[in-house]
């Protein structure tokens, strides 16, 4: 045990069910006790400062820095958390930095959580009441862990982090989200625990000359990937992104083998089911995210989901990107505190009078370092009691209108050999919020734009957007990604939301259903949340491509299911249709909040 300023900490190596141990800090108060309610925290990103040095000595264990206390997957830091008389309990996840094992990318977290509490639960210094909590990656561990229904698990507070990472994101719409893959792993390796690197060197019978090799042409493979952003058109002359297939992708599937089995599963299976944690999640829980956080939807679906099984959830919505999280002026005050002295100390606090949700209804501020929280909104539910769910259709001479369908038909060419670049959006590890789309849309093929009359009144949504289309392809199987726009009075078509779905699995429990071309196909495209105001003097656009590369890997159209295996001599080129008659309507919806405006698009 060792005392440090106001506190007492010790390291162990906490082992789980298989034997594997992971490197696990506690953090004291200097007085009380002799028991105390613990909030855990367990996460890749590794549990020193600096990360990754002195992994086994807890007294280096992390804090954030003064100037940015919000900052971090581990949120607040042990002394502000021993200093309100709560123990703190920091954990690298398996294969991680001071931990033994193989990580698995989230695979083995529900298990090695569930083992951490029942270690907690049986030490002298425990109350038996546990909090879990994180960020990002350390928040999908966290909702792993109270998944299990261990009863020391009295509430957790998690933000901009997946509920189910692999139905939600990795695969969203079943097509693959490609840049957070290839680039969060690049970003990763250097975390690698020692037992993770032999493990490597058994499984491939390298040596530690030959893994070095290896660990470098990773590294400088995601320099190139990162690097690929500036060109322009950006991304498409990266030998590094348009590799083929995605299986066995160089170096990093051989330091990270578990990409390939992310790789693996198009469609809803076992694997997926696992790593689905809001299903069994049985406690009260805060939920933070912002409204172009890449987990957005998956914050939202566990805040909703265990709001009506469980009660006693909360959600937060701010503006911006998924690291504008960590800046103090992101939030309109902290709850932190407020929530885990409710629940593991019985104290009363404010929080637990207010509505359940609280957001921003602005989704984007230009100057962050200058933006005051100051107009965020209260509701009782997600989406917001009132609106109304208004279709606009999408009409065969480009138009997006109330007016209804009329019979025409358009289309365009797609080839996977020339996507069309990501340029904004939910993304993660690229560049992220509304960008102009007037670039792409310069591009040759870009597809099908749609667009309103000018607005007379403002029009605000707030909720869930979504696309329905009546679809041909000339190819088995193809993407779809619509496009949600704002055209402004000078003409700048900034992009809001966007989706996509893989026609093949248009239907996903229905496994894999080719595309006959002289069929037509309904599929509905969900663009996600979103609190917007269209001002009045813009208008609403609407587009349609089937490439937004790499935040979504290319559909090769070539009708495999797996389309991770595919190589380029399986790319077909597609022309894909889009109709519009009664039969066959093709039609945005959106989240209206009352009152309606009177002028129609």
């Amino acid at each position: 045990m060792h005392t440090l300023d106001d506190a007492r900490c010790f390291q162990a190596m906490v082992p789980m069910r298989d034997g594997v141990r992971l490197n696990t800090f506690v953090f004291l108060p200097l007085d009380g006790g002799p028991r105390y309610p613990v909030i855990l925290q367990r996460t890749p990103y590794g549990i020193t400062s600096p990360e990754g040095q002195d992994v086994r000595n807890c007294t280096k264990g992390w804090l954030p820095d003064a100037r940015a206390p919000f900052r971090g997957s581990l949120l607040r830091g042990w002394r502000e958390i021993v200093r309100r008389g709560y123990a703190a309990v920091y954990q690298d996840t398996r294969g991680r930095y001071g931990s033994e094992g193989e990580d698995h990318v989230y695979g083995d977290d529900a298990a090695d959580g569930y083992d951490t509490l029942v270690w907690i639960d049986s030490e002298p210094w425990s109350n038996h009441r546990v909090g879990v909590s994180g960020s990002s990656a350390a928040a999908t561990t966290a909702l792993a862990a109270a998944s299990q229904g261990h009863p020391s698990v009295r509430a957790f507070f998690v933000q901009v982090g997946s509920s189910s990472i692999y139905d939600d994101v990795v695969y969203e719409g079943h097509s693959i989200e490609l840049e957070r893959l290839l680039l969060w792993v690049g970003r990763n390796i250097a975390g690698l625990s020692p037992s993770h690197r032999a493990a490597v060197m058994q499984r491939y019978g390298l040596s530690g000359e030959q893994f070095a090799a290896v660990a470098a042409a990773a590294q400088a493979r995601y320099l190139a990937l990162e690097a690929a952003r500036q060109t322009d058109p950006p991304f498409l002359h990266s030998a590094d992104w348009m590799h083929l297939p995605l299986l066995g992708y160089p170096d990093f599937s051989v330091l990270q083998p578990y990409l390939d089995e992310i790789l693996s599963h198009p469609a809803p299976d076992a694997f997926r089911a696992r790593h689905n944690f809001r299903a069994t999640i049985n406690v009260p829980g805060f939920h933070v995210t912002t409204w172009f956080d890449i987990f957005l939807t998956s914050v939202i679906a566990a805040f909703t989901e265990i709001q009506a099984r469980v009660g006693n959830q909360r959600l937060w919505i701010g503006p911006n990107d998924h690291y504008f999280v960590y800046e103090r002026h992101f939030w309109p005050r902290d709850p932190y505190f407020e929530w885990f002295d409710y629940w593991l100390k019985g104290e009363p606090t404010p929080i637990m009078e207010e509505p359940a949700v609280f957001y921003s209804p602005r989704a984007w501020v230009a100057d962050p370092q200058r933006y005051v929280a100051n107009d965020w909104q209260y509701a009782d539910q997600w989406p917001p009691p009132g609106i109304v769910r208004q279709r606009f259709s999408l009409t065969g001479d480009g138009r997006l209108s109330r007016d209804g369908p009329d019979g025409t038909v358009r289309q365009y060419r797609y080839d996977p050999n020339q996507p069309i670049p990501t340029l904004g959006g939910r993304n993660m590890l690229i560049d992220s919020g509304p960008r102009d789309q007037r670039p792409l849309h310069a591009l040759p093929d870009y597809g099908l734009l749609y667009c309103s009359a000018v607005l007379t009144h403002d029009l605000t949504i707030a909720g869930p957007v979504e696309v329905t289309l009546h679809i041909q392809s000339t190819c088995p199987d193809t993407d779809f990604v619509a496009k949600l726009i704002e055209v402004y009075p000078d003409g700048t078509a900034m992009l809001l939301m966007d989706g996509v779905v893989r026609a093949m699995y248009r239907e996903p429990t229905a496994g894999p259903q080719p595309l006959a071309p002289d069929r037509i196909y309904p599929v509905t495209i969900q663009l996600g949340h979103l609190s917007h105001t269209f001002r009045a003097g813009s208008c609403i656009e609407v587009d349609i491509t089937s490439s937004n590369f790499p935040r979504r890997a290319r559909n090769t159209n070539s009708g495999h299911p797996l389309l991770a295996a595919d190589t380029p001599a399986d790319i077909r080129i597609a022309t894909n249709t889009v109709h519009h008659d009664a039969a066959h309507p093709s039609y945005l919806v959106l989240p209206l909040l009352p009152p309606t405006p009177s002028a129609s698009p």
